[in-house]
């Protein structure tokens, strides 16, 4: 078989060409090369703050019942100082948060492309995108954010070294383009819901120490809003089955008033009198009883 042909080289062309080691094909196998090394790269970065994440979530549950017992022991400046530190640490939380959804939104990019061709677009935005999730965790896991500028490294890189039609220069694939932008506020609002779900505001009575006063509390009690309803609205009763009574737990006071006071942090200043009983297997009058101490101790305020 002859590969000679009338154009200079053309023959050895077509002979790469064929045994798969053409400047194109090379050149996709790269892009490739490069698209899974970042992707290996970014599951690792994510896994780190997952764990990260949930450490500092423990942490935070830790530090938020040492400022109640330190509440209830009266030792409001040491209260203060736990329950300042948990704030710290759900600020922290939200930004690493943040961060692991930032490179989710990467990876999924990378992972979804349709054709090695769209690169240069791809690598830039994935370059800012990271750059911004670096920000939100430099001060807190310095080493993963070194991690994310090598990273970014490597996207400029490839952003340089795809671009057939014009060099571009590598410092602009760190800009953040208005639809990168557009995703990261759209991240920060979510997960800002979300640890507002999970690691509630905490009152400020409980960060202000010796100068605050008792936490208020909005007590809900169904049992009262039963027959309230029932006074303005004539209804026709439904017998319902006795539910069986759960076994009673024997707690101190100071154990029912100490899970109350979490309780009524945990849920921002809130408590349901009847759930809060089911949960602890005692009565809605021994809850009330507990509440009513605490606002004799000055801890609430109802």
């Amino acid at each position: 078989m002859s590969f000679v042909t009338g154009e200079k080289g053309g023959g050895l062309r077509r002979l790469l060409f064929l045994i798969g080691l053409s400047g194109k094909s090379r050149r996709e196998r790269d892009r490739k090369t490069v698209i899974a090394r970042m992707i290996s790269a970014l599951n690792v970065m994510i896994d780190e703050l997952k764990n990260s994440s949930l450490r500092l979530m423990k942490r935070h549950k830790m530090l938020i019942q040492q400022a109640i017992v330190a509440y209830l022991k009266k030792e409001r400046d040491r209260s203060a100082i736990y329950a300042n530190e948990a704030a710290q640490v759900k600020n922290m939380v939200l930004r690493i948060l943040t961060a692991e959804k930032v490179l989710e939104q990467v990876k999924l990019r990378l992972e979804t492309m349709e054709s090695v061709s769209n690169i240069p677009v791809l690598m830039s935005e994935a370059a800012s995108l990271i750059t911004a999730a670096k920000e939100y965790v430099k001060d807190i896991v310095p080493g993963m954010a070194y991690n994310m500028e090598k990273l970014v490294g490597e996207a400029r890189s490839a952003v340089v070294e795809t671009t057939d039609a014009v060099r571009v220069d590598s410092s602009a694939a760190i800009e953040v383009t208005p639809e990168a932008r557009k995703l990261l506020e759209k991240i920060r609002k979510s997960v800002e819901e979300s640890v507002k779900e999970q690691l509630p505001e905490i009152p400020l009575e409980l960060l202000a120490g010796d100068r605050g006063s008792g936490l208020e509390v909005t007590i809900m009690n169904r049992a009262l809003k039963a027959r309230q309803a029932s006074s303005r609205v004539q209804a026709v009763p439904v017998p319902k089955p006795k539910p069986r009574p759960k076994p009673r737990r024997l707690l101190s006071k100071d154990a029912i008033d100490k899970a109350v006071l979490e309780h009524i942090i945990m849920h921002g200043g809130f408590i349901d009198v009847n759930d809060v009983a089911r949960e602890l297997g005692v009565t809605k009058k021994e809850i009330m009883e507990s509440l009513h101490r605490l606002r004799e101790q000055n801890r609430i305020r109802f």
